[in-house]
């Protein structure tokens, strides 16, 4: 995944029983999608169609209700 505007990109992959993530740039793109997966899953893992994406001045935030 790559983020052209931050100049920012991280990589996952699987090297035998173990996953890797290698990132760079400015942003650390991986950790803000685990910021956000933990919430998620203790939340029960809500559909997509439960889901909401707010764009605004202020940035974007992703909801579920």
């Amino acid at each position: 995944m790559s983020d052209v505007e931050a100049e920012s990109w991280a990589v996952v992959y699987q090297d035998s029983a173990r996953w890797v993530v290698r990132q760079g740039g400015a942003v650390r793109l991986w950790d803000e999608i685990t910021e956000h997966l933990a919430p998620w899953q203790g939340d029960g893992r809500p559909s997509a169609d439960r889901m909401r994406l707010h764009v605004g001045p202020d940035g974007q935030r992703l909801t579920w209700a």
